[in-house]
């Protein structure tokens, strides 16, 4: 019996300057083979769908790595955070802000009738301004020469930006009703479904379709959502390729993209971590549960398996909890070793030297020790760790 294909469809979050975030996992997809017949979006997500459905993915990502705040709104040059402050209390009091900018660049970027010849069907959602209702719009659904009006409409982010008004009706930013819209693809013929979820504003309705369905998302903040800024964008489209890679199974981790350990070093790392946590627990009982309750708290996976040798992801688990809390650099990929290496040269004076009498027993303040564990579980981790990896060989 002859297997049908999925159609899939790439449901894009609004998200405002988050958006570069975008680029990095269509990238992601392309090298996977993984091609959606449809795209939806919301907000940003509708401008880089259009692009994506068009074939402009390289132009997409050129745009990104220039953009700045004034190639999208009106806003005074300076960088003073207090006259920014003023100036968008302002605005908000004034209806919002100019996006003729923006308008500009649509007209230079998008073309409706390439949109509308695309093998991929592409649709949209707005919010209604006076009845905050959820409008769903597909391609074949917008008035031909009107594409750019519903763009902006999606993309009205109110009230830092002003409604966009169509044939007498206001209609501000999708996202504020349907930020990810997952029913619309589904509505489209989509029988699987991956979205990509920039922390934007607005509201992230319930997946009701009972559709496969996968959702791409970052450990990372991705920043303001007023933010355009080439480097960020940069670290974005990395951060987005890489939690791709991860989602389909390429790379490992939680927060870092972590390529296979060749040579065992992170089963004998893991059995160090937790022969120094149990001494530790010998010492003062409890603080396994510290521990525990810090990494699970910032969103790592639960302690180790039983059996070192065949380490899970929560092995990883309180190297790259420790990596994030010296800022070791989160937009490349490495393999186990070399993130261990990498949070070595992150410091100068050991974190392990913090607590003396909970990893050597020393004399001291076992109290007062146990207490700035509590207050600070991350420093506590990334003691441990550091303490781990002074009695695992790197070489």
């Amino acid at each position: 019996m002859q297997t049908v294909p999925p159609i899939r469809a790439l449901v894009l979050a609004g998200g405002g300057a988050k958006g570069s975030y975008q680029i990095g996992v269509w990238r992601a997809l392309q090298e996977l083979n993984w091609h959606p017949a449809i795209i939806t979006g919301a907000s940003v997500g509708t401008l880089n769908g259009c692009m994506f459905a068009m074939g402009k993915d390289k132009e997409a990502e050129e745009l990104w790595r220039s953009l700045e705040i004034h190639d999208v709104l009106d806003v005074p040059s300076t960088r003073d955070p207090e006259e920014l402050n003023r100036f968008f209390l302002d605005v908000i009091r004034s209806g919002g802000l100019n996006v003729e900018p923006l308008a500009e660049r649509i007209d230079t970027l998008i073309d409706e009738d390439a949109v509308r010849r695309a093998p991929i069907r592409f649709g949209l959602v707005m919010t209604e301004m006076s009845t905050m209702r959820s409008v769903q719009c597909r391609i074949e659904d917008i008035p031909q020469g009107r594409l750019k009006d519903y763009l902006l409409a999606s993309s009205a982010c109110f009230p830092a930006l002003r409604p966009r008004e169509i044939d007498g009706v206001k209609y501000i930013d999708g996202g504020w009703r349907d930020n990810m819209p997952l029913a619309l693809a589904a509505s489209m013929g989509a029988t699987e479904l991956l979205g990509v979820d920039v922390d934007g504003i607005g509201i992230v309705r319930q997946n009701h379709t009972g559709l496969p369905t996968r959702i791409v998302r970052s450990h990372w903040n991705l920043g303001p959502t007023l933010d355009f800024d080439p480097a960020r964008a940069a670290r974005n489209i990395a951060l987005g390729y890489l939690d791709t890679m991860r989602l389909f199974g390429r790379v490992g981790g939680t927060a870092y993209a972590i390529l296979p350990d060749q040579d065992g070093f992170l089963a004998h790392f893991a059995e160090t971590y937790q022969r120094i946590l149990e001494q530790v627990n010998d010492r003062a009982p409890g603080m396994d549960r510290v521990e525990r309750a810090a990494r699970q708290r910032a969103g790592y996976p639960k302690p180790f398996a039983p059996n070192p040798s065949a380490p899970t992801r929560g092995a990883l688990a309180p190297l790259e909890l420790a990596c994030e809390r010296l800022h070791v650099p989160e937009d490349l990929s490495y393999t186990p070793k070399l993130l261990a290496a990498t949070f070595l040269g992150s410091f100068d004076k050991d974190p392990a030297d913090c607590f003396p009498a909970l990893l050597d027993g020393k004399e001291g303040s076992l109290v007062a020790e146990r207490a700035m564990a509590a207050a600070v579980p991350e420093e506590f981790i990334t003691a441990l760790v550091s303490r781990a990896l002074a009695e695992t060989p790197l070489l």
